[in-house]
């Protein structure tokens, strides 16, 4: 079964590749050209990260990326669980 979804997240693509180990808890990490590949057994997943875009506020300018998520043989609460984990390791401190 994959169930596949996109996201924008608020980051350049260096920062987003830097923080990946950490979302993905040091599971081996296949790169390509378009993203990722990551083993999660038994299943895996498949991350494809966008050209960089911005959004610019007046002056300011903000990164971003679109990031799509394909998951294969995971169920709804693996996945769940998963992005869960990968969401705090992309969080950013707030106030």
């Amino acid at each position: 079964m994959e169930n596949s979804f996109s996201r924008e997240m608020g980051y350049s693509r260096d920062e987003f590749f830097r923080l990946l180990p950490a979302a993905v808890d040091g599971r081996s990490v296949q790169e390509d050209a378009r993203g990722v590949t990551v083993d999660l057994a038994p299943g895996s997943l498949r991350i494809d990260v966008g050209e960089q875009q911005s959004r610019n506020i007046a002056s300011f300018s903000l990164p971003y990326v679109k990031v799509d998520f394909a998951f294969e043989n995971f169920s709804s609460d693996a996945i769940e669980q998963f992005m869960r984990y990968f969401d705090l390791r992309y969080q950013r401190g707030g106030g």
